[in-house]
């Protein structure tokens, strides 16, 4: 499975949730790569300070620009 750099941020996320708990499974360059397009696509889409939240994953874009990839449990 490759990663499709033109799904949205929410279908990305919804992609890293669905590995997190299991439901499908990516290899560590996958998830290496599915990481760094939400991390980039977060700079260049999310306004400072914004945050989504899809399932169990937090994405949040700090008001300093810094982005934050976070899973619950």
């Amino acid at each position: 499975m490759s990663v499709n750099t033109d799904l949205s941020i929410l279908e990305l996320l919804k992609l890293a949730a669905d590995n997190h708990h299991k439901r499908i499974t990516l290899s560590d360059d996958e998830r290496a790569e599915l990481v760094a397009l939400i991390k980039k696509r977060a700079q260049d889409e999310l306004e400072y300070g914004q945050e989504i939240e899809q399932d169990s994953v937090r994405l949040i874009r700090r008001v300093t620009g810094a982005v934050g990839l976070y899973f619950n449990s």
